[in-house]
């Protein structure tokens, strides 16, 4: 069984965050540029994570690890990002949380949809 491309769409995420921080910090909003550029590396990498931890066995025989995976790759998931919303807002400043949190869901977002397409 061949596994998810979940550093593939990682990756994606990351290149469209770079792409849009390097237009905000060229067009001089540099703060609104790394805002967006931490808000879209808080999703993505915490899903590379998930998707590493949660597909590293495979097979019926693997099943109940599986399962034991992906509940621990959803709680290493969970605690990354809340400690990385936690660690950004009392070591960043100047911040834009609006940016922070815009890049946040529409990179949730673009891991939907690309994952949606992976699966078809």
């Amino acid at each position: 069984m061949k596994k998810p491309p979940v550093l593939r769409i990682a990756a994606v995420q990351l290149l469209l965050v770079s792409l849009t921080s390097a237009v905000l910090h060229l067009s001089g909003k540099p703060v609104m540029a790394l805002s967006v550029l931490i808000g879209g590396a808080l999703c993505a990498l915490p899903g590379a994570y998930f998707g590493r931890r949660a597909f590293r066995d495979g097979g019926a025989r693997a099943a109940h690890r599986v399962v034991g995976n992906f509940y621990r790759a959803e709680s290493g998931k969970f605690i990354l990002t809340m400690a990385g919303f936690a660690g950004v807002f009392v070591t960043v400043k100047p911040l834009n949380a609006a940016a922070l949190f815009i890049s946040y869901g529409l990179c949730v977002i673009v891991q939907w949809i690309l994952v949606a397409r992976m699966v078809r």
